[in-house]
């Protein structure tokens, strides 16, 4: 039976999951406008590497610290209200950072205060949304999925913004992904309420959190949000200051880069619902740590593209099955679903926080690709998500 025919033989987007996968794909869309692009923009702004990285530090460090406090404000408001509240605070990040050129530290602090609002009340409900509404048995096929529509975008957008932003600036970027932000609440109108109770007191998150029986989780979701910075933030501006600031040619390279990505999600998703995850995450884990360990010595925009090429095979053997997991992670905890996402996002950001301040250090002595061996030390460690979720039979209450 093909691939193509596995995926139309299934019920793969049941009407909950269709409406949460729709508004995602349109903020994809969105975000996939400046995605690549906007460490380059805080670049240009800052004109400092040092600053740049700083902003990311404040930031997630606001996030890590208030995560806690956002689900347990879903307590009162409601997961489905939850997400469509978030949108309007990612509206404005984005309006803050079209007015950087009239006032920048009041409106980096808007910016900062805004995306943070937005993670709060965004992620932990879609995680568990997205639980919900998933089934089990084809459960990786759903995530190659929405990994593979992430990719057929990749293919499109980078070139329009790329082409735009040498065209038009930046501005006229941010304007369009405002627009496209709003839309995506449209299909959250018609998302199937899901009834969750955070039960944690912010000091019990806390202790949980630092808890010996969730430190196998603790490293591997670290080491995750760790190698995800480097990726999203490092790479662009390495590659960008390597093709000599060539908004375009960026983006170009970029979507035929993701070109190749697209039939390997839909591929391995499927393998992920037929075989080990484990294995295929072991197996995965160890070819992406090396894609990075060839990505410190590129110097043409040759080499970026075969690099990359592989890298993005790797990423998909090794994210498809890791993602699946986690959300099988998530299912297991049973009436503990948001507890396990709050702990997941906030072993995460943990993650990125360490890793910048290891970079912020590494940087008075290294140049920016051989800070890249941390992505590949990084990646070896998300073996180490435990088999369980959280179960009541663990005495979490």
């Amino acid at each position: 039976m093909s691939i193509i025919s596995r995926y139309h033989q299934k019920n793969i987007l049941p009407p909950g999951l269709a409406s949460l996968y729709t508004s995602r794909t349109i903020v994809l869309i969105a975000m996939g406008f400046t995605g690549l692009f906007y460490p380059i923009f805080l670049l240009l702004n800052f004109h400092s590497l040092e600053k740049t990285i700083i902003w990311y530090l404040v930031t997630w460090a606001l996030y890590v610290f208030s995560v806690a406090l956002g689900v347990k404000m879903i307590n009162y408001i409601g997961i489905k209200n939850s997400i469509i509240a978030s949108l309007p605070f990612l509206a404005l990040f984005y309006f803050a950072s079209y007015n950087f050129s009239n006032n920048l530290l009041f409106w980096v602090v808007i910016a900062a205060l805004a995306l943070t609002f937005y993670r709060m009340l965004f992620w932990v409900p879609f995680h568990t949304d997205f639980t919900k509404f998933s089934q089990k048995k084809i459960r990786g096929r759903q995530i190659g999925l929405l990994g593979s529509i992430s990719s057929i975008l990749g293919i499109i957008i980078p070139v329009i913004s790329g082409f735009l932003i040498k065209n038009y600036g930046f501005d006229f970027v941010f304007v369009i992904v405002i627009i496209l932000i709003f839309v995506a609440i449209i299909p959250l109108i018609f998302l199937p309420k899901v009834k969750e109770k955070f039960s944690w007191s912010y000091l019990k998150t806390w202790k949980e959190y630092f808890a010996h029986k969730n430190r196998k989780m603790m490293v591997a979701y670290m080491a995750d949000g760790a190698e995800n910075w480097i990726g999203g933030v490092l790479w662009p501006i390495f590659i960008w200051q390597l093709l000599n600031g060539e908004f375009l040619t960026v983006g170009l390279l970029s979507s035929v880069i993701t070109f190749v990505a697209v039939i390997l999600k839909l591929i391995i998703g499927d393998y992920t619902d037929r075989f080990d995850k484990r294995k295929l995450v072991g197996w995965g884990s160890i070819l992406y740590s090396v894609g990075w360990i060839v990505k410190i010595f590129i110097t043409t925009a040759v080499q970026i593209f075969f690099a990359s090429t592989y890298h993005n095979f790797a990423m998909v053997i090794l994210r498809t099955p890791f993602s699946a997991l986690v959300y099988e992670k998530m299912a297991d905890s049973g009436h503990y679903v948001d507890e396990y996402s709050t702990l997941r996002e906030m072993y995460l950001h943990s993650g990125r926080i360490i890793v910048i301040v290891i970079v912020l250090f590494l940087l008075n002595y290294l140049s920016l690709n051989f800070i890249f061996i941390l992505a590949a030390f990084a990646s070896l460690f998300v073996n180490l998500l435990p088999k369980q979720g959280l179960y009541e039979k663990t005495g979490i209450k």
